[in-house]
């Protein structure tokens, strides 16, 4: 099966995905439209049809809005989780609006919780995009910019990033140590022959480019994984991307889709 047969490519062979706003606010409720970094509804669309068939049970243990529950339109169970109440809570509130329109749906269940604690949790198929380290560290000059640009006022931002346990305020050691755990977890949780789908994108410090991609395949192998798939779409990035580009800084364009399969 080919991955996102209808998306066009770059010379490069990136996946070029088309503007989601118009799709999400036909299916969200309007607070879903404010997360910082909300997994784009092609991608998410084109991965779990790729990786799954009605009747699975989708897990996103790093939830935020709930895009995933998407894929129960299309018939697959989806479980999500979040370590932020406020989030929880509109997850709750998407599923109950999609009901609305959908009231054949599949189920989905919303949990509020540590994934490092509720997991493992039995499931077909892991479809999620964990934070950076630090990525929810506060910076006057840039929560203005996010909350211009996503609608996020800088008390919701910083709440979020003050959530205990929330490891996108972690240094990278603890924030490795922590995201190997939850990988770990993953793996436990897959069904044998399950897959775990990670979107993930690199980042550049110190004027170098620092390859998540490369760390997570090395944990992911050494916890058990064996590749499936990988692709890379066209991702320019918000407003950090935007300053440093338009400074003539080195950017990274690209988004990393890494596929793993847990062997049956």
């Amino acid at each position: 099966m080919e991955f996102a047969p209808d998306l066009p490519r770059n010379s490069e062979g990136w996946i070029i995905l088309p503007d989601d706003v118009t799709w999400r606010k036909s299916l969200f409720p309007e607070g879903a439209m404010k997360h910082l970094a909300k997994m784009q509804m092609y991608l998410e669309q084109s991965i779990y049809q790729y990786v799954s068939k009605p009747g699975d049970i989708l897990l996103d243990p790093m939830g935020g809005t709930g895009t995933l529950m998407m894929a129960a339109l299309e018939g697959r169970t989806v479980i999500t989780l979040d370590i932020e109440p406020g989030y929880h809570k509109l997850q709750k509130q998407v599923y109950a609006h999609l009901r609305e329109s959908h009231p054949d749906m599949a189920p989905c269940i919303q949990l509020l919780g540590n994934c490092k604690i509720l997991m493992p949790i039995d499931c077909d198929h892991i479809v999620f995009s964990p934070p950076y380290g630090q990525a929810f560290k506060p910076s006057k000059k840039l929560t203005g910019i996010v909350a211009d640009k996503y609608r996020v006022n800088e008390e919701e931002f910083v709440r979020y990033a003050q959530t205990i346990g929330n490891v996108g305020m972690h240094n990278t050691f603890l924030y490795n140590r922590d995201m190997e755990k939850v990988y770990k977890l993953c793996y436990q949780s897959l069904r044998p022959g399950g897959t775990m789908s990670v979107v993930v994108k690199d980042i550049i410090e110190g004027g170098k480019r620092t390859y998540f991609s490369e760390w997570i395949n090395r944990v992911c192998h050494q916890i058990g994984f064996k590749d499936f798939a990988w692709f890379k779409t066209l991702q320019m990035g918000g407003p950090w991307q935007d300053i440093r580009r338009s400074k003539g800084e080195i950017t990274v364009d690209d988004e990393d889709c890494i596929i793993y399969k847990k062997e049956e």
